[in-house]
């Protein structure tokens, strides 16, 4: 029985007999979504068609039209209460099961957005593709081709069979086909009705760049299912060759308030591999989905693809750089509503987030180590992007531990300000600490306010998606409790990102990298109140006494330049290899401190080319250069007590130090029998004693003579500095004589056969 409950002016059925809705409902409401029952929505509660079974064979054709029309309006409705997933050897097929991935890229669908989704596998990841594909093939799509698209035929046939299949799992009344005398092979797949005119088209990979290019071309593309992407060759030429076509119908679909919406699925994709990398760059450059969303406006949506996919280049705002294209474009709206956004996000999510438990886990661990596939167990379940090989700089055992205690952030403050009435918004990721004295005027007093927190900062150069990585660390425990990076934040954006977090954080230390770009935002520091809150020499401090005192401009600007050399980090060669060295010390004993996504990410992507530590191909390091700069001021910067920062309530290293100490205490009590004393001791001369009866030691000589083989103690002596020579032993000549029993007895005793 449905329990409809009215919230605003939309009803919601909050008595739905598939539970997965409303345990997905659930979680987003302990996660803090507000608007966390959109899923249950019903358009149409005056039709009665919330308590109607679909699959009900006496439904009356008033009841078949209330399903009908509750579907054509309402997506959730189908997918909730008709969907239906067929299953090798289940007598009936089973409901859609909902889970916070699928809720994603339901959402995303809805908004006419792209999606890329990568979560474990046997995680349901192609059936929601599936059943998308599903509902808009049957109430959406009109006259078009919808390419299905898979590294080889057989795939992608797999999947075309399988969309077949959950259309005809459907009620008669849904089929499109229950007219038809046989069903659509799976090459043909297509609904001819007058209305309709769909059909799929499959699609395999290319042999070659140019081909790839062709493969989505031809059609105008409104709807697609692109499986295992990240690992299909050439699959960047594949996406820009269709992207006209993905464009042209997105034109479309704004104008005749259609459906679009492109859906990419895969695992992680190899890292040593030119596809893997490729896939990495894109998934880089592609805004990443968060479930903050679901409470946001359309006007803050579309906000979020556009901030997300493109930064202000100068001061004033004007321009927007458009990363993909290379170019500056002129920005006319004052409000953005002409600047181009993303029309794709990246989804990600775990088995923990999909409700698969620990058993689960090494169910499939174990099936991973029978068959010898444990590199697909860390793709396909744990989604690790791992990169082996021997450019790979740190321990395995070290980045397969840091990689399975990566966390999620806890929460998101957000950074909004506006630039001559342009709005702009960055997400700064939370992770929870212990905090003893919150800012209570702030509604996220996330952060104490006496903690003098290292705030690293690494400046983007402008080029290759580099990202402006913010990273920041508590000195005293070492843990990193926030992190924002972003490959479009413009210098004016950086200060106003600086001046917040100024407020925010009122005790913390910016520690910058001053090599290039950042010499620019040392500049804004000196011209504000802020210059004292980052990092610098002590000259510093003396120059600004002496300048303070001058009334020649001229001199004053000279000394003011001069200053500027003592303000963050300069990274000269030295400084980066005691930048590498302290990383590597902390990926080894502080492991357990490093949980964090960017850090991680940057960390696991870094190699050694040549004897160089560099990130990967199609990889940053921005993010571990920032966390290096807190690093280095916290062990090499000079006299930190200027800044608030004891030392010695560094606690992260006592647990360390505690280990290397009783190491170094079980080492000096083990005794090596194989290393010589440094010097004659009474052992010896004690057993020379016994076996000759002299000793050089007066005390401990019993004997005298010679011992059972006839030597003296003066025959032991060393005649030669290279050798010890023994002379032969004393015989008579008619000991060498050997007789019959002789020989008996040694035959007797010496049987070897």
């Amino acid at each position: 029985m449905s329990k409809l409950i009215k919230i605003g002016n939309k009803v919601y059925d909050f008595g739905t007999k598939n539970e997965s809705f409303l345990q997905t409902a659930y979680e987003l409401k302990t996660l803090g979504i507000k608007n966390f029952y959109f899923m249950l929505e019903v358009k149409n509660p005056h039709t009665g068609v919330q308590d109607i079974d679909p699959y009900d064979p006496n439904l009356n054709p008033n009841q078949i039209g209330s399903v009908l029309l509750e579907c054509k309006q309402n997506p959730w409705y189908f997918f909730r209460e008709v969907a239906r997933v067929p299953a090798g050897g289940a007598p009936v097929p089973f409901k859609a099961l909902l889970h916070r991935s699928a809720c994603a890229m339901v959402w995303c669908y809805m908004r006419n957005i792209d999606f890329m989704v990568c979560q474990p596998r046997q995680t349901y990841k192609t059936t929601w593709i599936t059943l998308l594909t599903e509902y808009a093939f049957l109430f959406e799509a009109k006259k078009m081709v919808i390419p299905f698209m898979h590294l080889n035929e057989g795939k992608v046939l797999k999947n075309t069979a399988d969309f077949r299949d959950y259309i005809t799992a459907l009620p008669d009344y849904l089929n499109p086909w229950m007219e038809e005398t046989k069903l659509p092979g799976v090459k043909s797949i297509r609904d001819d009705r007058d209305k309709h005119r769909v059909s799929i088209k499959v699609i395999t990979s290319a042999e070659s760049p140019e081909k790839a290019r062709d493969k989505l071309r031809g059609d105008t593309i409104f709807i697609g299912f692109i499986d295992e992407w990240e690992y299909i060759p050439y699959i960047n030429e594949v996406i820009s060759g269709g992207t006209p076509a993905m464009l042209s119908g997105r034109a479309i679909a704004e104008q005749t308030h259609g459906r679009t919406c492109v859906m990419y699925a895969s695992t992680p994709g190899d890292l040593e591999t030119d596809t893997g990398k490729t896939a990495q760059h894109i998934i880089d450059m592609t805004p990443h989905f968060h479930e903050g969303l679901y409470d946001a406006t359309d006007a803050e949506i579309n906000l979020f693809l556009i901030t997300a996919t493109h930064r202000f280049d100068d001061e004033q705002g004007t321009k927007v750089v458009d990363e993909e294209a290379g170019i500056n474009v002129p920005v006319k709206d004052p409000a953005l509503i002409d600047a181009p956004q993303s029309t794709r996000v990246y989804i990600e999510f775990n088995y923990k987030q999909l409700r698969k438990t620990e058993k689960w886990l090494r169910e499939q661990y174990l099936g991973a180590l029978q068959s010898g596939e444990l590199a697909e167990y860390r793709r396909g379940v744990l989604l690790d992007r791992f990169r082996g090989g021997d450019v790979a700089l740190f321990l395995q055992a070290d980045i397969d531990y840091i990689k399975a205690i990566t966390r999620e952030p806890d929460n998101q403050m957000i950074i909004k300000y506006t630039i001559r009435e342009k709005v702009r918004i960055f997400h700064l990721d939370i992770y929870k600490h212990k905090i003893f004295q919150g800012d209570l005027t702030l509604d996220t007093p996330y952060f104490d306010v006496y903690i003098p927190y290292l705030i690293g900062i690494d400046v983007a150069a402008g080029g290759d998606g580099d990202n402006t990585a913010i990273c920041v660390v508590h000195p005293y425990t070492l843990e990193v409790v926030a992190e924002l990076q972003s490959p479009y934040i413009g210098l004016f954006d950086l200060m106003k990102i600086i001046t917040f977090l100024a407020k925010t954080i009122p005790s913390g230390i910016f520690c910058v990298e001053t090599n290039t770009v950042g010499k620019a935002i040392v500049d804004f520091v000196q011209e504000t109140k802020l210059e004292h809150r980052f990092y610098h020499d002590p000259e510093l401090d003396m120059t600004k006494n002496a300048t303070t005192m001058r009334e020649d401009e001229g001199e004053f600007m000279e000394s003011k330049a001069k200053s500027k050399q003592y303000i963050g980090t300069y990274v000269t060669p030295k400084v980066r290899k005691n930048m590498i060295d302290l990383l590597k010390l902390h990926v080894h004993d502080y492991r357990h401190l490093i949980y964090t996504k960017g850090l991680v990410n940057d960390i696991t992507s870094l190699v050694k080319i040549k004897g160089k530590v560099q990130a990967g191909k199609d990889a940053h390091d921005d993010m571990v250069m920032a966390y290096l700069h807190t690093l280095f001021v916290l062990y090499y910067g000079f006299d930190l007590t200027r800044f608030g920062i004891d030392t010695s309530r560094c606690s992260f290293k006592k647990p360390i130090e505690a280990v290397h100490e009783y190491e170094k205490e079980m080492e000096e009590r083990v005794i090596d029998n194989m290393k010589p004393y440094e010097h004659p001791t009474m052992y010896e001369e004690q057993l020379l004693d016994e076996l000759t009866g002299r000793s050089e030691v007066p005390m401990v000589s019993t004997m005298t003579g010679t011992d059972d083989y006839g030597y003296s103690a003066n025959d032991y002596v060393r005649n030669s500095p290279e050798y010890q020579v023994r002379p032969d032993p004393p015989h008579e000549e008619s000991s060498l004589i050997l007789n019959s029993s002789d020989y008996s007895f040694l035959n007797s005793v010496n049987t070897f056969y």
